[in-house]
């Protein structure tokens, strides 16, 4: 059986091996001298990925070689993200999808052709651009009923 004594000094590192560390995490730029020894010891500085150069090397090849993952379109949130709902109201030409209406991007709303509670989503496939009397008329109604009951 081993005494808490020399379990202890199984688990001590010389101060060899810590200068040869240091000088090891110097020369890979991961910390730096911050000062000249002195009495009280040398003051290091130890830096964060961001700051060391290899890893920055690393996370550029990485990221060069890794595919990047593919948002299919009807992930893309284009009810709910401002700059995706211009997209779409770009796309309609800032007209009623309904009316033909024209609009400003302070009077366009969006739609959904197929209603949320019908199991539409947020893509810009599902939506359009409406005035707000044609989008208060639709409710929640398929496009089919409501361009039916307006005589379109």
């Amino acid at each position: 059986m081993k005494s808490s004594y020399s379990t202890a000094v199984e688990n001590t590192i010389s101060e060899g091996k810590v200068r040869e560390i240091f000088r090891a995490l110097e020369i890979i730029g991961a910390m730096r001298k911050e000062g000249e020894p002195n009495r009280d010891g040398t003051l290091y500085r130890v830096l964060i990925p961001d700051e060391i150069e290899a890893c920055r090397k690393f996370r550029a090849e990485r990221t060069a070689t890794e595919p990047k993952p593919e948002i299919a379109a009807a992930e893309i949130d284009h009810y709910n993200i401002r700059e995706n709902r211009v997209k779409v109201y770009e796309r309609d030409g800032y007209k009623c999808h309904y009316c033909d209406k024209q609009l400003t991007r302070f009077t366009a709303t969006l739609d959904h052709v197929t209603p949320v509670a019908e199991g539409g989503d947020n893509s810009l496939g599902n939506l359009v651009t409406s005035c707000l009397s044609c989008n208060y008329r639709k409710t929640r109604r398929p496009i089919g009923d409501f361009l039916a009951g307006q005589g379109r």
